[in-house]
């Protein structure tokens, strides 16, 4: 009889009905039916739960968690150069990339996400948490023209992400990926060198574009042209290019990502936290432009809740186009799973045979989801993180029943209150 590493008995699946099993093997969907049985290493009993797709957040700032709750109500730059840079500049090393790791991939799988694309300082270190913690993660140094804790020139930046390219390539949940941080903190020789590296290693750039209005008009003042228009021109916009943000396009700008083949990360509470503006997702979509959800960082969303974030992407649009069709209810749940795991090149966010196991359950069982009659569009605009129960990455269980299975939450919690107490000791 075909054995099995995980069943997971008694789901509904969206779409397909209830009373449904869902059989893994190797970290991946092997068999979805009524009533499976076959030996298997670890059985969970559904008891009607939703199974669906995990969550993908493809742009953040995984170890700023923090720093989170400092500098509210600021504008980008202001918040950027008057209190993130310095706290950085004081704060910043390895240990304090891996404390904030463990904070902010406890508080993602909490919250259904088993994948995120980081971009940040001693990378290494959040590497090491990720695979303690069993998701996965695109990560990258931060490359910048300005010397930082962890290079002093844009050459000593690039060198750093060639080893750490060296170190995780080829690794099983984490994939390096090289992060120019935007086109007003890389020269075009900056970005030719992360291009360079990223093209010669078949790997994805992940760089901030077109945040702000103040943003567009700094790189128009310095290089004569928009940021997309400038990126296109210095030849670095590709079919490996992950776009965060992407608020101020105009319509000849969409037209070049849409033929660059370029990827696009949305980060919506980031966005209006901020006020940087509202994103042309729905123009996005309807060229065919792959979109993403991020939250970007905790500390400016001041989140990483991906249930949140999508149900604020879908509403968000539907005000500010007024219609409520701007993005629905199933293209909102895509862009949060299935698109996101797609940018990173992995075959997951949908619950069908052949697809990687990662997944959650979510308990319908509570108020605010009752009476339950469209599981999609229900889960989008009243679904909360505390609804789920039960998350699997690549077929292992890192949450069950509310509780982490991977992470000593107690420990983290703890270390995180430390930190605080040293910040805000700074800050009096």
């Amino acid at each position: 009889m075909e054995g099995f590493d995980l069943l997971i008995k008694n789901v509904v699946i969206p779409g397909r009905g209830e009373g449904l099993d869902i059989a893994v093997k190797e970290g991946k969907i092997a068999r979805i039916e009524a009533g499976i049985e076959s030996p298997s290493s670890q059985v969970l009993q559904g008891g009607g739960k939703l199974a669906l797709p995990s969550f993908a957040n493809v742009h953040t700032h995984a170890s700023m968690t923090l720093l989170r709750g400092i500098g509210a109500d600021l504008p980008l730059m202001d918040w950027l150069q008057k209190v993130i840079w310095p706290l950085e500049g004081k704060f910043v090393s390895p240990e304090f990339v891996r404390d904030g790791a463990l904070l902010s991939v406890a508080e993602m799988i909490r919250s259904g996400t088993t994948l995120f694309m980081d971009m940040y300082f001693f990378e290494e270190s959040v590497a090491k948490v990720v695979k303690e913690a069993g998701i996965r993660a695109g990560l990258g140094f931060g490359i910048l023209d300005f010397p930082t804790k962890v290079a002093g020139t844009p050459r000593e930046y690039i060198e750093r992400a060639k080893r750490f390219v060296e170190e995780f390539k080829g690794e099983d949940t984490v994939f390096p990926v090289i992060c120019p941080h935007a086109a007003y903190t890389c020269s075009p020789k900056t970005l030719a060198m992360a291009k360079e590296l990223a093209d010669g290693e078949g790997l994805l750039l992940h760089i901030h574009v077109a945040e702000t209005q103040s943003e567009v008009e700094q790189v128009r003042s310095q290089y004569g042209n928009t940021p997309v228009r400038h990126l296109e021109r210095v030849g670095f916009l590709d079919s490996n290019v992950l776009c965060a943000h992407m608020v101020w396009l105009d319509e000849e700008e969409i037209e070049i990502v849409k033929e660059k083949g370029v990827k696009v990360a949305h980060c919506p509470e980031s966005n209006l936290k901020l006020a940087s503006g509202v994103a042309p997702v729905p123009t996005y979509i309807s060229k065919g432009i792959l979109v993403g959800l991020g939250t970007d960082g905790a500390a400016s969303n001041d989140n990483l809740d991906m249930l949140e974030e999508l149900s604020t992407m879908a509403k968000l649009h539907k005000g500010a186009n007024l219609s409520a069709k701007a993005i629905d209810a199933r293209t909102a749940f895509k862009i949060a799973t299935e698109n996101g795991f797609a940018i990173a090149g992995v075959r997951a966010g949908r619950i069908e045979e052949g697809y990687e196991a990662d997944l959650i359950l979510l308990d319908t069982e509570v108020p605010h989801l009752q009476p339950l009659y469209d599981p999609i569009a229900q889960v989008v605009y009243s679904a909360r993180s505390s609804d789920i129960d039960t998350v699997i990455c690549k077929g292992r269980v890192v949450m069950e029943k509310r509780e982490l299975r991977t992470l000593d939450e107690e420990e983290v919690l703890y270390i995180a209150k430390r930190w605080g107490e040293r910040i805000r000791a700074s800050l009096s």
